[in-house]
């Protein structure tokens, strides 16, 4: 029987200033954007965020004029997630289900490219989406992720496949419903942390980002997840760390 694969996918780029995503820090950040395909040994596929949208190879004003202002796209059509599904052999109308780390614009941006999966979201968040300021200052945009898709609101911890491979994981305060996602590869449990951990030096100093909707809440998260690193010996794959990006194989063949 087939193994586990976890495949990671390459959905643009942005560039912004350390501070504007990390309080303190100086000079600039080019942060990729992912999306991780997952495929289960029954043939069910899951992808854990959608990357950027298709509008952003105009730029990030194209569609976000507001977040414009803070971040920088570099995003070819060959980076949209439907274009890195059928580089490894995944049909995108074929995908069975989204899970969403968060709503914000660089995890559900692709989501229009998927249009057969069901969406696995914790209902906190689906909430928060909706709310009318946050929409009004583009922290959320329903037209990224409201396009008639079946949607599964989870409060808590959700065994996707109900085998114990798959497993939703809240980790909130980055946003009110962040969830993280747990892997259970036949190589080891792997973690992916989304937003409530950057990258590496993040965790290691318990560095915080200069907004968010909970800080304490979020040092909470971020404290699990090291725990569930150092003492249980789950590997960590960060939300947008670029030296962790660039050694991982980005092959159909992925990490089992």
């Amino acid at each position: 029987m087939a193994s586990l694969r976890l495949v990671p996918l390459e959905c643009g780029w942005l560039s912004t200033a350390a501070s504007s995503v990390v309080a303190g820090l100086d000079g600039n950040v080019e942060l990729p954007i992912p999306s991780w395909l997952v495929v289960h040994p029954s043939g069910q596929t899951v992808l854990f965020d959608t990357g950027l949208h298709h509008e952003l190879v105009d730029g990030v004003g194209a569609r976000y004029p507001l977040m414009a202002r803070q971040f920088e796209s570099r995003f070819a059509s060959e980076d949209k997630v439907s274009e890195r599904l059928q580089r490894v052999d995944i049909d995108p109308s074929e995908v069975t289900n989204i899970i969403f780390s968060h709503l914000h614009f660089d995890h559900c941006g692709g989501t229009s490219l998927v249009p057969n999966a069901r969406i696995i979201v914790q209902e906190a968040e689906w909430k928060s989406a909706h709310h009318p300021k946050l929409i009004e200052y583009e922290v959320y945009n329903p037209a990224d992720f409201e396009m008639g898709h079946d949607v599964l609101k989870v409060d808590g911890n959700h065994d996707v496949f109900g085998d114990g491979s798959v497993i939703c994981i809240p980790t909130p305060g980055h946003t009110a419903g962040h969830q993280s996602l747990r892997v259970n590869l036949e190589s080891g449990p792997v973690i992916l942390t989304g937003d409530c951990v950057y990258w590496e030096q993040v965790l290691e100093e318990m560095l915080l980002p200069p907004f968010g909707f909970d800080h304490d809440m979020q040092l909470d998260s971020m404290r699990m997840l090291k725990q569930l690193r150092d003492e249980q010996g789950c590997r960590l794959l960060y939300g947008h760390d670029e030296s962790q990006w660039a050694n991982l194989s980005q092959s159909s063949a992925g990490i089992t």
